[in-house]
């Protein structure tokens, strides 16, 4: 029963033909929107993939300050977990190498060059399942990757992808990092730390506090929440607009005067978060280049 202009109009339910065609126009519109969506993906994503690369080789080559020339070679890391047994699995650029956790080698295959090439991250990890047999997919899983730097034939430095967790949620950053372990600079990426507090990390003068820092000073290093100095505050603006080394030369006294890290205001956990996550990423960096180095 509907009402119509004020009168009060008896309507029947729809019987079963109508309801099938009104099943059926819904149908009929679900699959085009299906459609359409799925269209949008198919054009849209390989151009944000590229996007996405394009902006990363550029933070890349400018945290390392690579020249035009230099490549940038892409390792990416993987876990096998079957029953009681756990392996490490590299995929370099010219070798995918599966390791025992002590480093011991199982079996290592030559990347074909297509491999080698791309920069779509889903073509890698499919060649890698094909290569690595497991009795379910789930054993098998990706972990983490970083970037080598080469000029010629010679690595001249490391970005090192590593999460965190932050106040809200997952801190994700680059570090930049030579072949003695010290930090060039540090770029967050992605993060949901809150406006006018932790969303600071991303400021020169929280970040750049890392650089120039050692393995030994990373490991000893503290966040404390004393105001940071003036002074120091304009030297860290400056790496940036500064290549790493000219900068870490002009301000190389400035660092043992600051040993630790000065707190965003407001925002010791986002501080810390960062911290750690640095402290963690170059720890154990340097643990899987003694294996992994020989793959490169």
């Amino acid at each position: 029963m509907t009402c119509v202009t004020g009168k009060v109009v008896n309507q029947e339910p729809p019987n079963g033909r109508e309801m099938v065609i009104i099943a059926a126009g819904l149908t009929v519109v679900c699959l085009v929107a299906a459609m359409i969506l799925g269209g949008l993906y198919f054009v849209t994503q390989p151009a944000k993939e590229h996007n996405l690369h394009v902006r990363e080789e550029t933070m890349i080559r400018g945290l390392l300050g690579l020249s035009p020339q230099a490549r940038i070679q892409e390792v990416r890391r993987y876990l096998k977990s079957e029953g009681k047994q756990l392996q490490v699995i590299y995929l370099t650029g010219k070798k995918l190498a599966q390791l025992e956790l002590d480093g011991k080698e199982v079996a290592a295959l030559a990347v074909p060059e297509a491999v080698a090439a791309t920069s779509s991250a889903e073509v890698k990890d499919e060649w890698v399942k094909k290569q690595v047999k497991v009795a379910n997919p789930e054993h098998l899983k990706y972990a983490g990757r970083f970037f080598v730097g080469m000029e010629g034939t010679q690595p001249v430095g490391y970005v090192v992808e590593g999460v965190t967790l932050g106040f809200k949620t997952w801190v994700r950053f680059f570090m930049a990092i030579d072949s003695t372990y010290t930090i060039q600079g540090v770029e967050i990426i992605e993060h949901e730390e809150d406006p006018g507090l932790g969303a600071e990390i991303v400021q020169r003068y929280f970040k750049n506090q890392f650089a120039g820092r050692s393995l030994a000073d990373i490991e000893k290093i503290s966040v404390i929440k004393d105001p940071l100095p003036q002074e120091w505050q304009t030297a860290l603006e400056q790496l940036g607009d500064m290549p790493f080394r000219p900068w870490a030369e002009k301000y190389r006294e400035m660092l043992p005067k600051n040993p630790n890290i000065y707190a965003i205001t407001g925002s010791t956990i986002s501080s810390v978060a960062v911290t750690t996550g640095i402290k963690t990423a170059l720890g154990n960096f340097r643990k899987r280049m003694t294996i992994v180095g020989n793959y490169l």
